[in-house]
Parts: structure tokens; C-alpha cells; sequence
């Protein structure tokens, strides 16, 4: 269904319409994951303003970053901006499950990844927001733009001027690990660094 579209449906038994539970599309849809109304303001958990540059993206595979964890096959994979990042020395950063708060150590990430751009405010950084497996599609999706506007106000609050960093959310659409594992799942769990150097 459409949003905005009205549900209607028809009791078996007595044949009658039961608009009751339904969504007319006016104001927040119940029945989509952390959209209920909170805060003073009254605004919509789950969701932010999504500047332009903020996009959901489709779906494809990642390499990890770490160039330790990078085999010789998947260093062929990597894309030219990943690549790009890891000869930068720029670095993920990490969140706990279903946080998209950033810790200590995402916060030593985010200051080396700042004072390189700093360096070279020609280079455009992508933050690509990563969830695990767990919860639903919509869930992480919400998650995953948490993370990566998260690692982006970081940057901006340490002097880097918001238009040298773009952000993506894939949620749990483009995994780094497969297992099903706490282990893995913390690598799925981040905000992944890509690094676009105008030549």
C-alpha cells in the first residue's frame, strides 16, 4: 500500500468496513517502526530533516575499511573512494547496538578523519550509516542515518564546514560481515568513511 492511500478493510462476517485501525495518510503512520510523536515539540521520533545531500541509497556490497582486515581478493572490490579513504588514513567509527551515540573511541577516530580534512577542504567525505541484522528494514534505515548524521555533527562541532561531508544510510541493506555473531555483528555497526579528492 501507498502511503497516504487509505486502508480500508472489510469484516468477513458482517461485510461492513472497519476504518478503525486504518491510516488515512494525515499525520504519523502507527504502524511504521519509531514514528510516534514525543519531546516537547512534538516532534517525529525516528526521523530528522534530511538535508539534499542526505539520500537513501541502493543496495550493493562493502569491504571493510580497516586495511588489515582487507584480503588481497577484496582489495580488488574496493571502490576508488574506499580506496581513497584508506590511503587518507581516515577511519570508521563504531556505534553500540541500536546507539548511534558517538564513544570515546569513535571520538579519537572522528578527530584524526578531522584534522586530515582540514589538511584538504578539496576532499569530500561520504559517511555511510551501518546497522546489523537486527530489527526491521525501516528500523535500520532510521538507524543507520542516526549513525552517519551523528559522525557528521562530530566533524562540523570540530571546525569542518558541513559541505566537505555527504551521509547515506543503508541500515542493514549492505553488510561487512555475514555471520551471525556479536563479533560480526559490531563490524555491521558503523559509520563507514569513503573519500571523493578533487584532483
Amino acid at each position: 500500500m501507498k502511503p497516504g492511500l487509505l486502508n480500508v478493510r472489510t469484516s468477513a462476517q458482517s461485510g461492513k468496513s472497519d476504518k478503525s485501525k486504518a491510516w488515512n495518510g494525515e499525520g504519523v503512520n502507527p504502524n511504521f517502526p519509531g514514528t510516534a510523536r514525543g519531546g516537547a515539540s512534538g516532534e517525529l521520533r525516528g526521523f530528522s530533516q534530511n538535508p539534499d545531500e542526505e539520500r537513501l541509497a541502493q543496495s550493493g556490497y562493502r569491504a571493510s575499511l580497516n586495511p588489515s582486515d582487507v584480503t588481497v581478493r577484496r582489495r580488488a572490490e574496493l571502490t576508488k573512494e574506499e580506496k581513497a579513504a584508506i590511503e587518507a588514513g581516515l577511519q570508521d567509527v563504531f556505534f553500540g547496538y541500536d546507539q548511534w551515540t558517538v564513544s570515546n573511541a569513535a571520538m579519537e577516530a572522528l578527530n584524526r578523519d578531522a584534522s586530515w580534512l582540514k589538511d584538504h577542504p578539496g576532499a569530500i567525505l561520504k559517511i555511510e550509516g551501518h546497522c546489523d541484522e537486527r530489527g526491521t528494514t525501516d528500523y535500520n534505515m532510521v538507524l543507520g542515518d542516526k549513525r552517519a548524521k551523528a559522525a557528521k555533527t562530530y566533524l562540523h562541532e570540530a571546525g569542518i564546514n558541513p559541505k566537505q561531508v555527504a551521509i547515506v544510510s543503508f541500515g542493514k541493506e549492505q553488510p561487512f560481515c555475514f555471520d551471525h555473531a556479536e563479533s560480526c555483528y559490531q563490524q555491521n555497526r558503523r559509520g563507514h568513511m569513503l573519500l571523493q579528492v578533487k584532483q
